[in-house]
């Protein structure tokens, strides 16, 4: 098991461990039955080295320091860095100022163990200090600009990570040529006494050729762009256990008006919109509904853990990297024109004033009855009559509906003290090669806040209910 020191420093060094016993920590690290020996002899040579300590419950902890703390590097292009270190017991810590030469050969988002050297001596200023040893490093894996210089290949890493280019041997092998985009894992980190080499691992291709940008995003963040094959299996085995009749255990809302609301430019469709009005009470009942994504991804399927993974869909200029297969990302969870797609449904009452009076969720089934963009939205309640008459009289009528409502919710809501923070969108214009060709401002009018007065509500409700019945969860505070 290369490298156990390192992961027993690292592990205990974060900032989400608490202190466990000698067999515990090693379940953790995943270290074999055949390795715990091994295990042992490193901690106790740490614990020897006074770099670890054994508390008296027999837990193993990071030496109380004095005068060091562990923390999260940040080089600047200058050469100088600072230490963003760990909470402690709750209460954040100055960031630590890193001399260049003090530095050792830490890089940008590795864990460091450092050393105060000096205390502020006023108010407002960092403590100094210097890199111990670095725990744990960020990553190993590189993007950026081969040249060279007096006959040696270089390459000049993207962004401020290092003040000067990494050496790479032998870039022959790979056929690279000055000026293309490479990826390459560092062998040695630079510090004030080594500049450090590389190997290249990977030509994405000329610098500035459409594409390649985007490509040496993906690597530098070490984005997944492909899905394993156990992951797209089971995507493959949900679409063909996948039938629209099957609506066991879902309520039926396919026969009601429902309608989409996205940007022109959207790549995906996960929430439709419903209103109903009570010709008699006048009250409104209205559904916000989006993708039950979960249905297909079970706890502990392939699919879960990869989304667990992944953490969210990576929206880049001229592609997306889903969290799932686009088998269900585009398909069986994009909620597409005319066909069922299983949802999760807030249905909220509200009076003719706006007064929410109840809500109750559900586990659906919907059919997409038009699709819209914003703008399409704007034009038809801008000219009812004209652009209005283009499409179904039932689909007109909803969206009147809920031009009605969400503008009463809209005053209740700055009634209460909602702060209304206009700032304008700018997007850019690309070409059909991926290159810009421009810039503009996007309009935020009605149709915008249709829609988020809409989902502001089902956020609302949902936070309400999970409130009542005692269930933590995170608060999210939307753009609106």
């Amino acid at each position: 098991m290369p490298n156990l020191e390192e992961q027993i420093l690292a592990a205990v060094a974060r900032k989400t461990y608490h202190p466990l016993k000698p067999k515990a920590l090693a379940r953790k690290l995943e270290v074999p039955s055949s390795e715990y020996s091994r295990f042992k002899h490193v901690l106790r040579g740490l614990v020897t080295e006074k770099r670890l300590e054994i508390g008296s419950n027999h837990t193993v902890r990071a030496v109380q320091s004095h005068g060091t703390v562990t923390g999260v590097f940040r080089r600047l292009a200058s050469g100088d860095g600072f230490v963003r270190p760990h909470m402690i017991d709750g209460h954040g810590i100055a960031e630590v100022y890193v001399r260049g030469d003090h530095a050792l050969d830490a890089a940008t988002g590795d864990q460091v163990l450092v050393r105060i050297t000096r205390k502020p001596n006023r108010p407002g200023l960092s403590p100094a200090g210097e890199i111990v040893r670095v725990l744990e490093r960020a990553t190993r894996q590189f993007v950026g600009a081969y040249h060279e210089r007096e006959g040696e290949g270089l390459v000049r890493v993207d962004g401020t990570v290092f003040s000067h280019s990494i050496y790479v041997g032998d870039p022959g092998a790979k056929g690279v040529r000055t000026g293309d985009k490479v990826v390459f894992e560092m062998l040695r980190f630079p510090s004030p006494e080594d500049r450090g080499e590389g190997v290249i691992t990977e030509i994405l291709g000329p610098r500035g050729t459409p594409g390649v940008d985007t490509l040496s995003v993906i690597r530098a963040f070490g984005l997944p762009d492909k899905f394993p094959d156990d992951v797209l299996e089971e995507a493959r085995e949900a679409a063909a256990a996948f039938h629209e009749d099957d609506l066991h255990g879902r309520e039926d809302f396919t026969k009601q008006v429902i309608v989409t609301i996205d940007p022109a430019d959207a790549r995906d469709f996960d929430d439709a919109i419903s209103l109903t009005v009570d010709p008699k009470s006048k009250h409104w009942q209205l559904g916000v509904h989006i993708a039950d994504v979960g249905h297909f991804a079970p706890p502990g399927s392939a699919l879960d853990r990869e989304a667990r993974k992944r953490g969210t869909s990576v929206y880049l200029p001229s592609r997306v990297l889903p969290m799932f297969p686009e088998i269900i990302s585009n398909s069986l969870a994009s909620l597409q024109r005319g066909r069922v797609r299983y949802v999760k449904s807030a249905l909220m009452d509200f009076t003719p004033t706006g007064q929410r009076t109840g809500a109750h969720f559900a586990n659906a089934a919907i059919r997409v009855t038009r699709r819209f963009t914003y703008e399409q939205v704007s034009a038809i309640l801008a000219d009812p009559k004209g652009a209005g008459a283009k499409v179904e009289p039932e689909v007109l009528a909803l969206l009147l509906r809920m031009r009605d409502l969400a503008m009463i919710l809209r005053r209740r809501r700055l009634k209460r003290g909602a702060i209304e923070l206009s700032m304008p969108e700018a997007k850019l214009d690309l070409d059909d090669k991926g290159r810009v060709k421009g810039a503009h401002f996007v309009q935020h009018d009605v149709s915008h806040q249709i829609v988020e007065e809409f989902m502001l509500s089902a956020n609302e409700a949902v936070a309400g209910h999970l409130a009542s019945v005692g269930t933590p969860f995170l608060r999210r505070v939307h753009p609106a």
